[in-house]
């Protein structure tokens, strides 16, 4: 018994170490995000992670599902050891505001951003213990080899499948009223604080020397639809928010690009609110020029002319 507890043991140590490891988007993204001293980078949850993928020198450090708590953790982070920030984009969508994100909190970020590969044991480690029996599962049977569905980039995007062009009319519409109605700004107080605490990570840019971009990336056209037929005290809200948003777009360091009108062809969506790799390739561009062109511009100039001398 002891010796099959310790092949099961060691067993699922390869498993962790060699086959997910190596393709663990949260593992790379933490690596990526502590070795970065760009002082072009994005912040944001899976919008920006899944719909931005930017030439160097910008790096994408956006995350799915994380929220402004995590957001505000990680930019401190980022200030103790990365240069003056120069241009920075923040993802700036009413759905910051709702109760389910502001309910998750800084959840287990610190412990999450651990070095969780220099333990003695990766797999019973509290990130992965939960899921040993599912990775075991996908393992054998995909035959012996994990495979993600998701590439991610050198510059930190999460490019992923899907084709919303596939998906049946009234499949588009239910998933986009049922995403609308958890997205809608919450009524409570908390909205403010929550705003509040925004436009302090913004100021907290600007104190470093920074330009700010708050950027809203596209969405379907049915998720746009739902959302302007929503009953008027909740549009009400998704109007309050993108208001905050152009209000702080009055100081002149701050842009607010909202390009969630911006694309209108189904196969660019992996869901009703989310750009798969097409989408994503295409809008990368549009977005990297709108929100650090000019200074990325001169970036490049500035290292080409060094190379020179």
């Amino acid at each position: 018994m002891a010796t099959a507890g310790l092949a099961l043991a060691g067993g699922s140590e390869w498993l962790v170490r060699t086959q997910v490891l190596p393709q663990d988007t949260m593992a790379r993204h933490i690596d990526r995000f502590t070795q970065t001293r760009s002082p072009y980078v994005a912040f944001g949850d899976s919008h920006i992670a899944r719909g931005f993928n930017p030439s160097p020198p910008i790096v994408n450090l956006a995350y799915p599902s994380e929220n402004l708590d995590r957001m505000i953790w990680k930019a401190n982070r980022y200030f103790a050891s990365s240069p003056s920030p120069k241009t920075v984009l923040l993802q700036a969508t009413p759905h910051l505001f709702a109760d389910y994100r502001i309910d998750a909190g800084l959840g287990d970020y610190p412990e999450i951003f651990s070095a969780d590969e220099k333990r003695l044991s990766v797999a019973f480690s509290e990130r992965y213990r939960p899921q040993l029996l599912m990775f075991w599962r996908r393992f054998l049977f995909d035959g012996g080899q994990l495979r993600s569905k998701i590439e991610q980039t050198p510059s930190g995007a999460l490019l992923s499948p899907g084709d919303l062009s596939r998906w049946s009319t009234r499949r588009r519409t239910q998933f986009a009223r049922d995403r609308a109605q958890l997205h809608t700004p919450s009524d409570s107080d908390h909205r403010e604080r929550v705003k509040a605490a925004y436009e302090h990570l913004v100021q907290a840019f600007l104190n470093r020397g920074a330009h700010v971009c708050l950027a809203a990336p596209p969405v379907s056209p049915d998720y746009r639809k739902t959302v302007a037929g929503l009953p008027k005290k909740n549009r009400e809200r998704w109007l309050d928010a993108t208001a905050f948003f152009e209000q702080l777009a009055d100081d002149p360091r701050v842009r607010f690009v909202d390009h969630r009108n911006l694309v209108d062809t189904l196969d660019h969506f992996r869901d009703p609110d989310h750009l798969n790799k097409k989408g994503a390739l295409a809008y990368s561009p549009i977005l990297e020029e709108a929100c650090f062109g000019d200074e990325i511009i001169r970036h490049r100039m500035v290292g080409v002319r060094d190379s020179r001398e």
